[in-house]
């Protein structure tokens, strides 16, 4: 696996390709490729220094391929430097092994979900969780949907897991202020990313859906909870208002493409406890990549260096 690389040693095995471009030689005519390899333990940067035209006709057509190659440290960290690759035979290809998932079973993560579903009081809040959850289509897009393209949880049921972590976040920030209503703020927590099931396509590499680039997971968001609100008889209006407005303003900035900045205590402390466990995935991921480090190398989605300790 991936995961078990080190530096010095030889890999061959059945990768998925997840990105991959050609880059043409400084020095010299010509070019080679630069490609994500990914497993189910991880993923490594790779380079086909020697190139053919048969490579750039399978790239375009395949994503799954046999590759042999030698595992190197460049800056740091480590890469393939690839020396054959093919595309992989029907019994090579098993995805299982391939398409990263959260760390965390399916049944510690259902268990978590049925604890926090249990605790909202309130019937139309209760009603609505409901029919998303339980959907035959959404219920399990939900479960099986990765959080991120990169960023933070970028496997399958990544959103699962960060939905369910930022619920018990933001339960425990609200703990201290009495005026909080816990219920909004639960479903708010549970659903401010639900949008991310038609935003990402995830059969095989994570990647944007047309729909998603043109509109984002808030929109889609919106409109999905805007669509099963109005399917529930009664449902009253200022909860709706509410509600919606938690997932508008969930991102908390304009500049990160949020419609709307949080405006009510759940509203802020849903933004908060979102963006506080993207960003300890993030450390933890470092920290696991890195482990006999002080510092990290610079982490690109957090424009910084990290302090790892000893």
């Amino acid at each position: 696996m991936l995961k078990d690389c080190q530096a010095g040693e030889k890999f061959s095995g059945t990768v998925l390709v997840t990105e991959w471009k050609e880059s043409p030689f400084r020095s010299k005519p010509g070019s080679f490729i630069v490609m994500t390899c990914q497993d189910s333990s991880g993923t490594l940067p790779a380079k086909l220094w020697e190139t053919e035209a048969r490579h750039f006709e399978w790239l375009r057509e395949k994503d799954v391929f046999h590759i042999e190659a030698s595992v190197s440290e460049y800056r740091g960290a480590l890469e393939l430097s690839v020396g054959s690759m093919r595309p992989a035979e029907a019994e090579e290809i098993d995805l299982t092994q391939l398409l990263m998932s959260s760390p965390l079973a399916e049944e510690i993560l259902e268990r978590r979900l049925q604890a926090l579903r249990r605790t909202v009081r309130d019937e139309s809040l209760s009603l609505l969780l409901n029919r998303i959850l339980d959907h035959p289509e959404f219920g399990v897009l939900y479960r099986r949907a990765p959080a991120a393209v990169k960023i933070h949880q970028p496997y399958l049921r990544g959103l699962w897991e960060h939905s369910v972590a930022v619920t018990e976040l933001a339960l425990e920030l609200a703990g201290s202020y009495s005026e909080v209503n816990t219920d909004l703020l639960t479903v708010g927590a549970l659903l401010h990313d639900v949008g991310k099931i038609f935003e990402y396509n995830f059969e095989r590499a994570v990647s944007y859906t047309t729909e998603g680039r043109l509109l984002g997971h808030i929109l889609m968001g919106v409109d999905l909870i805007s669509r099963e609100i109005a399917a529930i008889p009664h449902f009253p209006p200022d909860v709706r208002t509410k509600l919606l407005h938690i997932i508008a303003s969930h991102h908390g900035r304009y500049e990160w493409q949020s419609p709307r900045r949080p405006k009510s205590m759940e509203a802020i402390i849903i933004h908060y406890a979102d963006a506080l466990e993207a960003e300890l995935w993030q450390f933890r991921r470092t920290k696991d990549e890195n482990p006999d480090e002080e510092w990290s190398p610079y982490v690109r989605p957090m424009e910084r260096y990290l302090y790892l300790g000893k």
